[in-house]
């Protein structure tokens, strides 16, 4: 006895799934299902597996994920961890955008009590907010990942961090400034902590060997899955410095070593506003790397312009920068140098 195929029209299909009609043929408009139709009179047919199809595409929309992501995903469904990956970077520019709102929002609400305190709506005002929407929108969207840290991560696996200091550092110089880092954040048992861009793990797996509970943003697929395949118990998750896929007030330490340096002046500014926003009232940071500790810092400019790495892609942080802007919002800070080239810089928020 043959098994009875479901096949549905149209609008009983969209009756089943909660939507309706014109909904359906949207999705196929858009490319995401592409259902049968009936030679006899052309109507549209769904299959068990088109309603399957359907329904994924209706949750991810349901939850903010953008057509052309669920496209990706779908494209997908049949490995696992590809889906999950894609989903995953889904979710980091869904991420960036609420961030984006959020700080629209917060630009808003001041000039409007601006406007109620004066009692009058003043254009200089709110051209002055969407300038500066404007200037981090495009802050945000200058990074790219011009070292092809996939490829790198292909290539060289766990040791990729060091190799891409590209000799600047020893492998001694390099694992002292990792274990200077855990020591002064000192993460507790099971304490919240998060690293940024953590990289094939090396810091991480020493945090964790301390106790933390550890969350890493990692912009790097690659990375990711070699960080994720070392040490399994670390909540990996996909995303950049600059629009970190976090909640607010969520970590009682961060930690992030030897990534500044991808990050123009301002770039780095953002990002230290990112890790003030997901940082914990009380909580402590430790930003470990290549900095200058003096605007005239003649030791690292020769360094630079040796043979060993490009000064145009990287923007070694300027201590007095970081520190200025974190005392500016209360942070207590201190300052430690580790070769003529790197530095530990620790701060503690109010």
């Amino acid at each position: 006895m043959a098994l009875e195929v479901m096949i549905l029209k149209v609008h009983e299909a969209a009756r089943l799934l909660g939507v309706t009609p014109r909904t359906l043929r949207f999705y196929e408009e858009k490319g995401l299902i592409h259902p049968s139709k009936l030679s006899e009179n052309n109507y549209r047919s769904y299959s068990e597996h088109d309603l399957t199809r359907l329904r994924w595409i209706i949750s991810l929309r349901e939850l903010g994920i953008s057509l052309s992501s669920i496209h990706e995903a779908l494209a997908s469904i049949n490995e696992p961890e590809a889906f999950i990956r894609k989903v995953e970077s889904a979710r980091a520019q869904l991420y960036e955008q609420w961030i984006t709102a959020s700080k629209a929002l917060q630009s808003l609400d001041v000039t409007i009590s601006e406007w109620r305190h004066s009692r009058f709506p003043e254009l200089d005002q709110i051209e002055y907010a969407a300038e500066e929407m404007k200037r981090n929108r495009l802050v945000r969207a200058s990074w790219s990942d011009q070292w092809n840290y996939d490829g790198l991560a292909l290539q060289h696996g766990f040791d990729t961090p060091l190799v891409s200091l590209g000799g600047l550092l020893s492998e001694e110089q390099y694992n002292d400034a990792l274990i200077n880092t855990v020591e002064w954040l000192d993460p507790g048992m099971d304490e919240l902590g998060l690293e940024l861009a953590p990289g094939s793990g090396n810091l991480s797996a020493l945090l964790v060997r301390a106790g933390a509970k550890l969350t890493a943003v990692e912009q790097s697929a690659e990375m990711l899955a070699i960080l994720r395949g070392r040490l399994p118990a670390v909540e990996a998750r996909p995303g950049n410095m600059l629009a970190l896929p976090l909640a607010a007030q969520s970590y009682s330490f961060i930690a992030c070593t030897f990534a500044m340096h991808h990050l123009n002046p301002d770039q780095q500014l953002m990002a230290l506003e990112e890790m003030d926003r997901v940082l914990l009232h009380g909580g402590r940071l430790a930003v470990t790397g290549i900095m200058k500790l003096h605007d005239d810092d003649d030791v690292l400019k020769s360094a630079f312009f040796e043979d060993k790495i490009s000064p145009t892609t990287w923007h070694p942080s300027l201590a007095s920068s970081l520190i200025n802007w974190l005392e500016g919002k209360g942070y207590s800070t201190m300052l430690a140098s580790l070769t003529p080239v790197t530095a530990l810089l620790y701060a503690s928020k109010p």
